[in-house]
C-alpha cells in the first residue's frame, strides 16, 4: 500500500469510529449482544423471617401492568380480562396508542374530540379496581403528517394534552401522563434530544398543555419512556426542565433482561444523577419502569415458571426503590401462540386463560400490611414477606439467570407469639399442603426444597 492510500484508509477509519451515529451503535448492541451473566460464588440460603421487625407498609410497586397496542380499530382489548385482573388487584394499567387514529380516534379535527372509545377502555380499567396510566402517543392525523412526526403546529399537541388531562383528571384523582412511548426507537419516531425531532419540545408542550387544564384533580406527568435507561437522555431532560421550569413528577424507562441486577443498576444510575447538587430538585421524582419482563422479544419463558420466578427476583430488588413497575403485558395479542408476553392468553384461543405470572400476582395480592425483615437469602433463593398481624405470608423463588439447580434450605420464623398456627404451603402449580403447628419460644423452623425456577408461598395463620 502506498503512502497516499495508507493515509486515505486511516482517515476514513477515524471518521467512521468518531462519527458513526450513536443510535446505530445502541441499536446494534441491544440486538446483537447476548446478555452476560457474571459467575458468583454459590451462597446457600438460610431464610430467617423476623416477624417483630417491620420496614413499614408493604410497597405495592408490582400492582401495575401495561397493555401494548395488540389490537386496533377501537377494540376493547381489556374487556375480556376484567374479572381476572380484578382478582389480582392492580393499582394502574398503562395504555399506549391513545391518540392513534387507528385505535381510539380521539381527535376528529382541531378542537374536536371524541373520547367515547377510550372512555370504554378506561371503564374496563376502573372495573378492575385500577386507574389509567396514559402513554401520550401517537400523533393524530389532525396534528401531524404521520403518527410519529413532529406536529405541524406545537400548539395543537399542547391543546391535545390539555384536553385529555381535563377530561380524565377532571373525574379521576391520581392519573399519570407519560410523554410518548420509546421515543428513541425508529418505529416510534426516532426522536433525539436535539435537532428537528427534539423530544424535549415534545415534552415541553405536553407539560404546558397539562398545566392549562381546568378543573383537574391531582395528576402526575413525566417521561422520557425510553426503551432502555440512558443517563444522557435523563440528564438532558433534567437540564431542559430546569431551564424551562417544567414539571417532571416521575422518571420513566423500560427494562427487559434475565438478570435482576440490571434492573437495580438502572435505579443506581438515576440516583447518581439526582445525588448531584444541580439535580437535587429531581431527587423526589418517582422512578417508574413502564414496561418490564425477562425478554423484550416474544419468548416461551412467558408461558413458564421462568417468568414467574424472574418476577419474584426483580420485585425483591425494586420493592423499596421504585414507585411502580409495569409488567408487560396484560393480555396476548391474537394468534401469538405460546411465546407472547401476556399474563393472560387472548380470547381467540377459546377463552382467556391464566399463565404462571398471573398466578404469582394472585399470590402477591395476599401481601398486605407490614413488610417484614427477611434475612439469609442465597445466590438462588430470594423473596419477601408481609404480615397483617394475624397472618404471615412469605413468597420465595429459586431463580438464577441462565438456569440454576435444586436447593434444600431452612426457613425460620422468629418473633411469633406462642400458640397454635395453621401452616399453609404451596408451590406454583403444586398441591397445597396444610397442617397445624405449635410455636414455643417464639420460633418455628421449616425445611424446604425448591427446584430451579420454582416459586412457593408459605402462610402462617394464628389460630384464635
Amino acid at each position: 500500500m502506498d503512502k497516499y492510500k495508507f493515509w486515505q484508509v486511516t482517515l476514513i477509519t477515524i471518521f467512521l469510529l468518531l462519527f458513526v451515529p450513536l443510535w446505530w451503535v445502541e441499536r446494534e448492541l441491544r440486538i446483537r449482544v447476548a446478555e452476560v451473566y457474571l459467575a458468583v460464588p454459590f451462597r446457600q440460603a438460610d431464610i430467617k423471617v423476623n416477624v417483630n421487625r417491620s420496614f413499614g407498609t408493604m410497597p405495592r410497586v408490582w400492582r401495575a401492568f401495561a397493555q401494548g397496542g395488540e389490537e386496533g380499530a377501537g377494540i376493547r382489548m381489556l374487556q375480556p380480562t376484567v374479572a381476572l385482573m380484578k382478582k389480582i388487584g392492580p393499582d394502574y394499567i398503562r395504555l399506549d396508542h391513545i391518540f392513534d387514529d387507528d385505535y381510539y380516534g380521539v381527535m376528529k379535527a382541531k378542537g374536536d374530540y371524541d373520547w367515547s372509545k377510550l372512555d370504554a377502555t378506561v371503564e374496563d380499567i376502573v372495573a378492575m379496581g385500577a386507574k389509567p396510566f396514559f402513554s401520550l402517543s401517537y400523533m393524530p392525523s389532525a396534528v401531524a403528517s404521520s403518527k410519529i412526526e413532529v406536529p405541524a403546529n406545537w400548539a395543537d399537541w399542547q391543546d391535545l394534552t390539555r384536553a385529555i388531562v381535563e377530561h380524565y383528571s377532571g373525574k379521576i384523582d391520581g392519573v399519570y401522563y407519560e410523554v410518548w412511548n420509546e421515543p428513541s426507537l425508529d418505529q416510534f419516531g426516532g426522536w433525539k434530544m436535539y435537532g428537528n425531532k427534539d423530544y424535549r419540545l415534545l415534552y415541553k408542550h405536553a407539560v404546558l398543555g397539562a398545566m392549562q387544564a381546568r378543573g383537574a384533580r391531582n395528576f402526575k406527568i413525566g417521561g422520557p419512556a425510553i426503551p432502555i435507561l440512558d443517563s444522557t437522555w435523563v440528564k438532558l431532560l433534567f437540564d431542559f426542565c430546569l431551564s424551562n421550569n417544567l414539571r417532571l413528577d416521575f422518571i420513566s424507562w423500560h427494562r427487559y433482561g434475565f438478570s435482576p441486577d440490571i434492573f437495580l443498576n438502572d435505579v443506581y444510575q438515576i440516583n447518581i444523577l439526582t445525588g448531584q447538587a444541580r439535580y437535587q430538585k429531581f431527587a423526589g421524582a418517582e422512578l417508574v419502569i413502564t414496561e418490564w419482563g425477562p425478554n423484550s422479544e416474544k419468548d416461551t419463558v412467558y408461558s413458564s415458571n421462568v417468568a414467574a420466578s424472574h418476577a419474584v427476583a426483580v420485585i425483591r430488588k425494586l420493592l423499596d426503590k421504585t414507585a411502580l413497575i409495569f409488567a408487560f403485558e396484560v393480555k396476548d395479542g391474537p394468534g401469538q401462540g405460546s411465546e407472547a408476553w401476556g399474563l393472560l392468553t387472548h380470547e381467540g384461543t377459546g377463552e382467556v386463560k391464566e399463565k404462571p405470572r398471573f398466578y404469582l400476582y394472585d399470590w402477591l395480592g395476599e401481601l398486605e400490611g407490614e413488610r417484614l425483615e427477611v434475612l439469609g437469602e442465597g445466590t438462588q433463593i430470594t423473596g419477601f414477606a408481609g404480615s397483617d398481624n394475624r397472618t404471615v405470608t412469605l413468597v420465595l423463588a429459586n431463580y438464577q439467570p441462565g438456569g440454576g439447580h435444586e436447593e434444600s434450605f431452612n426457613i425460620t420464623f422468629n418473633g411469633l407469639k406462642d400458640g397454635q398456627y395453621r401452616l399453609f404451603e404451596q408451590k406454583l402449580f403444586g398441591q397445597p399442603q396444610e397442617k397445624e403447628v405449635m410455636v414455643q419460644g417464639g420460633s418455628v423452623v421449616l425445611n424446604e426444597n425448591l427446584k430451579s425456577y420454582e416459586v412457593m408461598r408459605i402462610r402462617l395463620i394464628k389460630v384464635s
